[in-house]
């Protein structure tokens, strides 16, 4: 199995921790691309130009964070992060529904900063970084919820990436008022499978 992904996609990087944590690496290998480039590989394969994407020996192609963390996780027993057969747990859906949100939100805001500067949108930026504070502030009281204490699990990794994304925008300071998130985020940060999931340009 061949597993798509970019050096700064977050998306990508979920995937990859789902890999490791299953004990996957073995079976899978790790193909690094570029997005929004004409004439990339990976456009011959998935049309979409979209990752994480998961290509099987059979030929079929997977994307989409959550549908390949389901499939990697029926590779090997026991199910970790497959939590589709109880979809009236809506606890723990909204929790990552939201914690997708706030990923997405900040993925778009590191996107634009990387755009040159005459068109850069701050209306877009202000947004997206009082949606970022907006949760932050939230997933800071919900911290010893169960969803977020128990083993790891989707919800988790989506906020856990979404936070971690301050590496690559330096105006998102959230760990002097959300001290109970920082501590949170420091011991997920020591999960072997997270260590492990870093891109070789940030190893």
């Amino acid at each position: 199995m061949r597993l798509f992904g970019t050096l700064t996609s977050p998306y990508a990087r979920i995937t990859r921790i789902v890999v490791y944590e299953k004990q996957l690496q073995d079976r899978i290998e790790f193909v690094w691309t570029q997005t929004r480039v004409r004439n990339d590989p990976i456009l011959s394969i998935n049309p979409s130009g979209r990752v994480p994407f998961l290509l099987l020996p059979n030929g079929l192609g997977i994307e989409d964070t959550p549908t390949i963390t389901d499939y990697l996780d029926t590779l090997n027993q026991p199910i970790l992060f497959n939590h589709g057969s109880d979809r009236s747990d809506w606890e723990y859906r909204k929790l990552e529904a939201t914690a997708r949100a706030m990923l997405d939100g900040l993925a778009v805001w590191a996107r634009e900063i990387t755009r040159p500067l005459n068109e850069q949108s701050p209306e877009v930026i202000l947004h997206e970084k009082e949606r970022a504070y907006r949760l932050t502030a939230m997933f800071n009281e919900l911290v010893e919820n169960q969803i977020l204490s128990r083993p790891l699990n989707l919800a988790q990794l989506y906020l856990f990436v979404a936070l971690d994304l301050e590496r690559r925008v330096p105006e998102f300071i959230w760990r002097e008022k959300n001290k109970e998130m920082s501590n949170w985020q420091n011991k997920m940060a020591l999960y072997p499978s997270i260590e492990a999931s870093f891109p070789p340009s940030i190893v």
